[in-house]
This record gives C-alpha cells, sequence and structure tokens, in this order.
C-alpha cells in the first residue's frame, strides 16, 4: 500500500471496513503509485528540458560573442581597405609640404653660406654685389622660415589627423569630441574631396559625446567618400565643381545629428531600399565593396544606439543624417560615466562655419 495512503487511513483509527474497501484502497494505492512515477517522470523531463535550454542559451551567446567579434573584425577590414584606398592620395598630400620644407631648408643653407662669405667682407658692403646679396638674403630668409613652418605645420596636421582616424577603441564607451572627429578624417579624406568638391562645414556648440571615437570616424570617413562620389558621378572628374556641407548640431532632447550633404547625383528610388543591404553597392569593381554604408548603420545604431537615415533626390542631392544619444546608458550599474547628466557645452568643442576650400 502507499504511504501516503497508509498514513490518511491511520488518523481513522480502528472502522469496520464496508465491503468492498479492500479493493477500494488497492485502487487509490495503486493512482498513488502512478501519480508518484508521473511526477518524477515529469520532473526528469523539466530537468532535461532545463539542461537542454541552459546549453542552448550557452551557445547562443557563443554564437552572439562570435557575430559580435565578426563584425568587429570587419570594420577593422573596411576601415584598413578605405585607408588603404587613401594612401596615394594621403602620401600625396604629405609629399606637397615635405617637398617644399626641404625646398627653403635647401635654400636656407645656401643662404647661411652667402651670409657666412658676404661676413668675411664686410668692409665692401658699402658697395658692390655683397650688399646686394645680403639686401637679397633679408628679403627671402623671413618667408623661406615660415614657408618651412607652415609645410611642417602641414604635416603635423595630416599625421595627427590620421593617428586620430586609426586610433583603435577601448571596451567600452569615452567621452569625445565629435567636431574634432569630423575635422580629423576630413583631413584624411583630403585629397579624394578636393579634386571634385568645396566642404562647407557648420559645426555647433556640443558637449562630449558618450561613443567609440574610432567607429564613428570610420561612419564619417564612409559619408564623406560617397558624397564626393555622388558628385564626380553627376558632374564628371573633369567637370563642374560641386559642393559638400557638413553641419553638427544638439537636438533639445539631447540627440546629436551629424548630416553630411552632397548636390551629387541622389539615389535613385529603385534601391533606395537596398542601399543599407551588407555587399549591395551600385558601384564598379575596386570603388566600392558594398560594405560602408551597412557597417555604418551598425556602428550607429547597433552599437551606439543611434539611428543612420538619409533624404535624397535624383539629380538634386542626397543627405545622410547621423543620430547619436549623448548619453549611453550604465553599463551593468557602472557610475555614470563623463557626458551624463546636465548638458553643459564643453569648452573645448570646435564650432566653425563658413566654406571651406578642400585644395
Amino acid at each position: 500500500m502507499h504511504k501516503l495512503l497508509e498514513r490518511q487511513l491511520r488518523k481513522l483509527g480502528a472502522f469496520e471496513a464496508p465491503p468492498g474497501f479492500s479493493e477500494f484502497t488497492a485502487a487509490v494505492s495503486a493512482a498513488y503509485t502512478q501519480a508518484e512515477r508521473d511526477r518524477e517522470m515529469v520532473q526528469r523531463s523539466l530537468e532535461l528540458a532545463s539542461d537542454e535550454l541552459l546549453q542552448r542559451n550557452r551557445e547562443l551567446r557563443e554564437d552572439i560573442e562570435r557575430r559580435k567579434q565578426l563584425e568587429i573584425e570587419l570594420a577593422q577590414a573596411e576601415k584598413l581597405r578605405a585607408v588603404g584606398q587613401l594612401a596615394a592620395g594621403i602620401a600625396h598630400e604629405l609629399n606637397t609640404p615635405i617637398q617644399y620644407v626641404g625646398d627653403n631648408v635647401s635654400f636656407l643653407e645656401k643662404a647661411f653660406q652667402a651670409l657666412s662669405k658676404t661676413a668675411e667682407h664686410a668692409v665692401e658692403l658699402e658697395q658692390g654685389p655683397a650688399r646686394t646679396r645680403l639686401e637679397f638674403l633679408v628679403r627671402n630668409i623671413p618667408d623661406a622660415i615660415a614657408a618651412a613652418l607652415e609645410g611642417c605645420g602641414r604635416v603635423s596636421e595630416i599625421v595627427g589627423a590620421m593617428k586620430i582616424f586609426a586610433h583603435p577603441d577601448g571596451d567600452g564607451f569615452s567621452a569625445a569630441d565629435i567636431n574634432r572627429g569630423l575635422s580629423s578624417t576630413l583631413a584624411v579624406a583630403r585629397n579624394a574631396i578636393k579634386y571634385v568638391a568645396d566642404v562647407e562645414l557648420d559645426l555647433g556648440d556640443l558637449p562630449p559625446v558618450d561613443c567609440r571615437i574610432g567607429d564613428l570616424n570610420q561612419v564619417f570617413l564612409n559619408l564623406m567618400i560617397n558624397a564626393a562620389h555622388a558628385i564626380a558621378d553627376r558632374y564628371g572628374p573633369d567637370g563642374q565643381r560641386g559642393q559638400i556641407r557638413i553641419s553638427t548640431r544638439l537636438r533639445q532632447d539631447n540627440r546629436v545629428i551629424v548630416e553630411v550633404s552632397d548636390n551629387g547625383c541622389g539615389i535613385p528610388a529603385a534601391v533606395q531600399p537596398r542601399i543599407f543591404e551588407p555587399f549591395f553597392t551600385t558601384k564598379e569593381v575596386g570603388r566600392g565593396t558594398g560594405q560602408g554604408l551597412a557597417i555604418s548603420r551598425s556602428i550607429v545604431s547597433d552599437r551606439h544606439g543611434g539611428e543612420l537615415s538619409f533624404r535624397t533626390e535624383a539629380g538634386v542631392g542626397t543627405t545622410f543624417i547621423v543620430e547619436l544619444p549623448l548619453c549611453q546608458p550604465p553599463q551593468g550599474g557602472a557610475e555614470q560615466s563623463p557626458g551624463q547628466g546636465e548638458v553643459v557645452p564643453a569648452s573645448g568643442a570646435a564650432r566653425a562655419e563658413g566654406r571651406v576650400k578642400i585644395g
């Protein structure tokens, strides 16, 4: 007899069992025993299902981590590809100032030698070629020094921009100057833009933004290069110069807005729904891989909780809009990161208005 049934019967004490009572208790005991077996079976099934769910959960987390890693590697590969395509232009941009630094330093070397000779004949300075030579050197040495310093400054600017652009992000977010990121990226893309378009900057006062600035610089580069390509497609490489406008502003809901506009060929209506698809491109082989906009949307939307959108008109131009939250939510209960809380314009935030001619 089932133990639970035995306990219940003991509580009843001694009584006269009616006919068929033993058969009844035997049936109840069998029902108790079967219920116990069913409970154990259900419990075991639940344990197996729980183990399977835990295993699937671990596999899913591993798949997500692998996917994130692949996305990071793909973004880095696309970044290196973009830098590789710009490498020749960057080398040219560096070569020009280095060349006139070298020319002017060579002039200064010769000027010093001439001054040394002139000093040896100081008594002849009242008349003759020595005085003429000295006057020439006095007039031209300051210009040579200024040109050499300008060349050094330009080289420093390009190298600094490349350092900012190529700097890898850490694991988390940090407060960064979006305007500075745009300016450094524009310096990197200078050679790809200057032959086809003038650039107009309208960078508003922005507080620091919680972001991965290296990732965002890649987005900005993609949008700038796309704008230059759109203008070249409309006017041709030797045609009318186009216009690229880059602007930033802080919206009242603490969203930072970055807009990159061009007066290029626009995006045809037939392909607009597909422009963010991975590997989709309308460009010829070697000019585009179809990864730039797909990676850009992933960086803005998935990694930063923002939005990448566009408005366009065929034959008129396109504007890409990057919308970013000013502050990222705390990660795992961490302390508030820099840039969160009350919005106060950063003292070091850049502001630039007007037309900047790239070239």
